[in-house]
């Protein structure tokens, strides 16, 4: 309990008897009890849960504010993850079939990313 003070910004990790809606919260640290720690919901995953104050074990928290809280945020970054995967691959497969050249694949995957971006 030591280890986290009134003030000290946290990042939910999976909690491990608190709602699962929470993991990936930033929080901070609004008081502690004798066995957890309350966290005011700063940048709840879920946004309908911003300013909610919710008490967690030591143990369910990171220091600082780690990661993107969001849920959707962190599906956009998948999808955009993906994205970037699959196009990366088609100008692998041009590549190998000597379609392409290497420039016009870096052409290819910079022209792709900026699509992604706007």
């Amino acid at each position: 309990m030591n280890s986290f003070k009134v003030g000290d910004k946290v990042t939910v990790s999976l909690p491990s008897d608190r709602p699962i809606y929470h993991q990936g919260s930033h929080g901070t640290v609004v008081s502690i009890g004798t066995k957890r720690v309350h966290v005011r919901m700063d940048v709840a995953a879920f946004e309908g849960h911003d300013g909610e104050v919710a008490n967690f074990l030591p143990g369910d928290l990171e220091p600082g504010h780690v990661g993107t809280p969001r849920s959707s945020d962190r599906m956009k970054e998948a999808v955009h993850a993906m994205q970037l995967g699959v196009a990366s691959d088609v100008v692998a497969a041009a590549l190998d079939a000597a379609v392409i050249t290497a420039e016009q694949g870096d052409q290819i995957k910079a022209a792709w990313a900026a699509r992604l971006r706007n």
